[in-house]
């Protein structure tokens, strides 16, 4: 889900960033509702002060600034204007619609996109407040907070900023050996660095950060399947398959010796023990649904505070 809603914002981006260049604007207050299949509850609305290129506020067209999404379709009837955008993304593709009716100091429309497993729906409303601004200014704003590292609590966290980071053009491509560094130091020691670094590169259209980073994934393993432990065993069990035998194997060794019997256990009895026939599964481990930190129930919560900083950042 981290990299859908990523992609989400960069389709929503494409509608509602200023130009690259500076350009002269006008300020507006700008009230958005985003909803979100998947999300826990419903997001509260939003209102923001962002600067609007002069005239862009009738036209969404003009606000396109992203080379990855296509507008179509752009039909005014009146005061009312409605489009098609299409965002490919490296492969992973959001449609959408939009409408948007305006009047001589207000607008007030709405926005669908979805995706291969993902809807999203944004209601919004702006009112001219007036005074001059520089549109460049909300572009560096946009910049800092999609940069801002304070939002990446680990180093898992700076792996599933990745996409933000290594492509060439990325808006924060200055961040790449930091990205790096930490990965290199935290990888073959901390399990979840290590789920979190597996879980990013299998995502379709991603930049890898093992290739980026030059990481030796069969050196990273050996080293890290060494610290398979209590702790440790759900996130590493499957990729350390003969480490997750011998401790599955002392965990049930330790049970059976600590098993009750009416008299000293016959050998066939320790051995239909350690088999599981006295009734003794194999130890499992605890489930935990994957997140985009590696941690239960981490996923909606990251997923909800993207959402708000995405509507912080584009004012919508």
């Amino acid at each position: 889900m981290t990299k859908h809603f990523s992609i989400a914002i960069s389709a929503v981006a494409c509608l509602f960033s200023a130009a690259a260049a500076a350009a002269p604007g006008e300020y507006w207050e700008v009230t958005t509702k985003m909803e979100m299949e998947g999300m826990p509850f419903a997001m509260p609305s939003t209102t923001s002060k962002v600067c609007v290129p002069k005239g862009s506020e009738n036209d969404p067209s003009k606000t396109s600034g992203d080379k990855d999404c296509k507008m179509s379709d752009v039909k005014t009837t009146g005061n009312k204007t409605t489009w098609k955008v299409r965002c490919n993304h490296d492969g992973e593709v959001m449609t959408g619609k939009g409408e948007q009716t305006t009047s001589a100091n207000g607008y007030q429309g709405k926005m669908q996109f979805s995706g291969r497993d993902m809807d999203m729906t944004s209601a919004y409303s702006g009112k001219r407040l007036g005074g001059k601004c520089d549109t460049e200014e909300m572009v560096n704003k946009v910049k800092a907070q999609m940069c801002d590292t304070s939002q990446r609590r680990n180093t898992a966290g700076w792996i599933f900023s990745a996409d933000l980071i290594l492509p060439k053009d990325a808006a924060c491509a200055s961040q790449r050996d930091e990205l790096c560094k930490r990965v290199h130091k935290d990888v073959q020691k901390d399990a979840e660095t290590f789920e979190a670094l597996l879980q990013h590169d299998q995502l379709q259209g991603s930049p890898s950060v093992a290739k980026a980073c030059k990481v030796d994934m069969a050196a990273t393993t050996r080293n890290i399947c060494k610290t398979l432990n209590d702790k440790t065993y759900s996130r590493l069990a499957a990729h350390c398959p003969a480490e997750a035998k011998k401790y599955r194997e002392a965990k049930r060794r330790a049970a059976c010796e600590g098993r009750s019997f009416t008299a000293a256990p016959t050998k066939a009895e320790i051995d239909a023990c350690m088999r599981g026939e006295q009734g003794d599964d194999e130890p499992q481990a605890p489930a935990r649904t994957p997140a985009a930190s590696g941690k239960p129930g981490q996923g909606s919560t990251d997923m909800l505070e993207g959402a708000k900083k995405l509507k912080g950042m584009f004012g919508f």
